[in-house]
């Protein structure tokens, strides 16, 4: 019989982990990227409840929306005031709920407590979980659906499971297929993974069925979802030359002729995918889940399910290396969207091997807790790196974009257009006007007029769209640099409000 105090471990890990998630916040008012595009999408399906959720407010991108719609339903069903109020708080919860069923499956595995709070720990403690958690996004979301559809799958097949786990296990595949994309295809690189390394056809099996689920759960939405996918690839491999480019400073329009190109070559060379070299881009991966570097000192397992949970580990964290190393895979994202579901496997894996505190004085153990000590450091750069910037602030919302925005609601009807851009939805909804933004969803080619550098004179956007404003930062460019000279109606610390209505 397990001791009845078996869970009293996880309460102060899981405290700690939910302070090391909000205390970027501290002192200042929670915002993020993605945060009011979901908010934003919630609201739809709030008012129409369906999958058929259009979005008129931005401006180049279909209308109709595309994007996995599992994360934003499941917000649709909290109370729109509530979630306005702490929509901070959704993926950190997400992601501490995802400790603790790491700490649930580790324990029923080894009967350990050690076992399961240093698993825990390793969770805590990684800065992705960290750094992920910043924002309202469905990354943690689709994470924890991850790690228990493969739990489930695992108990259906290793532990001789029923049809009737089969089945939960295909359903709760399609979970994860209408979450994220990013993690369905770390989740069915998993499957095929475990298909070949054990011979047995019943993972991928269930990973298509989970396909063939998501088609019929979702009244065939999810052909939508690919078909974004899709076009979100074709969109970064037509534009490969200018990832990591600044939307003006290498505008072909609004640059520098003689600016070297963003994607300038090479291992070393350039500024690469999302703003870095492909070393700096690893270097990264590994500085956000440095647990990695501990995971090649652990011995093959043999126990079923450790075994499954190592390959699982082992798969994803060499299929996010090569997706950060090989420019072809890029286009499918930064290495490090995938890692993100191998870090629930990963910190098992070293738990598991170290197996008590004595354990911590083997190699595996002693390179865990170095690699506890990286992480500690790394959070606590993540935090001073954050809240330092003086624009495109990713985890708060500076308060002169905040009192610009009550201008602008005072103004009369119009299109914005926002720089930097990534303020481009939080204008859209709380300013409640449409922007000069997209990306979201459907075919991306009116995007790229825009992005990822602005390849059309914006005179003509802003005719074509019926933009009659601009936001601009700056601290991040200088608006008479984009032709915007005509004096602004007001000014709030670096955010100037411009009306170009036939500029």
């Amino acid at each position: 019989m397990p001791p009845l105090n078996w869970w009293l471990l996880a309460i102060p890990i899981t405290a700690v982990a939910f302070v090391l998630r909000i205390g970027v916040h501290a002192g200042r008012e929670p915002g993020g990227v993605d945060s009011w595009y979901y908010l934003a999408f919630a609201d739809a399906i709030r008012r129409r409840p369906s999958l058929d959720v259009r979005l008129p407010q931005y401006l180049l991108q279909d209308e109709r929306q595309s994007y996995p719609p599992l994360f934003p339903s499941m917000l649709a069903l909290l109370p729109a005031p509530l979630l306005r109020r702490c929509f901070w708080l959704v993926s950190p919860v997400l992601d501490c709920l995802h400790l603790l069923l790491l700490y649930f499956v580790a324990y029923r595995l080894t009967a350990s407590i050690a076992v399961a709070g240093l698993a825990a720990c390793c969770y805590a403690f990684t800065p992705q979980t960290v750094s992920d958690t910043r924002s309202l996004a469905s990354r943690p979301f689709g994470a924890l659906l991850t790690s228990l559809a493969l739990v489930v799958l695992l108990k259906a097949t290793v532990s001789g499971g029923s049809v009737v786990l089969l089945g939960a296990a295909v359903v709760a595949g399609a979970a994860v297929f209408l979450a994220s994309a990013a993690l369905a295809a770390a989740y069915g690189f998993v499957c095929a993974v475990l298909t070949f390394w054990f011979g047995d056809p019943r993972y991928l099996g269930v990973a298509l069925g989970g396909v063939l689920a998501a088609f019929v759960l979702s009244g065939g939405h999810y052909a939508r979802v690919v078909r974004n996918y899709a076009h979100a690839v074709q969109y970064w491999r037509r534009n490969r030359g200018r990832f990591g480019g600044h939307p003006v400073f290498d505008s072909p329009i609004y640059g520098d002729p003689d600016r070297p190109a963003p994607a300038a070559s090479g291992f070393l060379g350039g500024t690469g995918f999302l703003g870095a070299t492909a070393l700096q881009q690893t270097l990264r991966l590994l500085g956000e889940n440095p647990f990695l570097l501990a995971l090649p000192l652990v011995h093959r397992e043999l126990a079923p399910w450790s075994a499954r949970l190592q390959v699982w580990a082992i798969a994803l964290s060499v299929f996010s290396v090569v997706a950060t190393l090989l420019p072809p895979l890029r286009a499918f994202g930064p290495g490090r969207s995938y890692m993100k579901a191998a870090i629930f496997p990963t910190a098992y894996t070293l738990a598991s091997a170290i197996g008590s505190l004595r354990g911590l004085r083997t190699p595996v153990g002693g390179a865990t807790l170095a690699c506890l000590g990286f992480s500690s450091g790394a959070i606590w750069f993540f935090w001073s790196y954050v809240r330092a910037r003086a624009t495109e602030q990713t985890a708060a919302t500076p308060p002169d974009l905040k009192r610009a925005i009550e201008a602008l609601r005072a103004l009369p009807t119009g299109g914005v257009f926002v720089l930097p851009y990534m303020y481009a939805d939080y204008v859209c909804y709380n300013a409640e006007r449409p922007v000069l933004w997209g990306g979201h969803s459907g075919d991306l080619r009116r995007f790229e007029l825009l992005a990822p550098v602005i390849a059309r004179p914006l005179p003509d956007l802003f005719r074509e769209y019926g933009v009659r404003y601009a936001l601009v930062d700056r601290n991040y460019v200088d608006p008479a640099q984009l032709g915007l000279t005509s004096a602004p109606l007001t000014v709030w610390g670096s955010f100037e409000l411009i009306e170009v209505a036939g500029s």
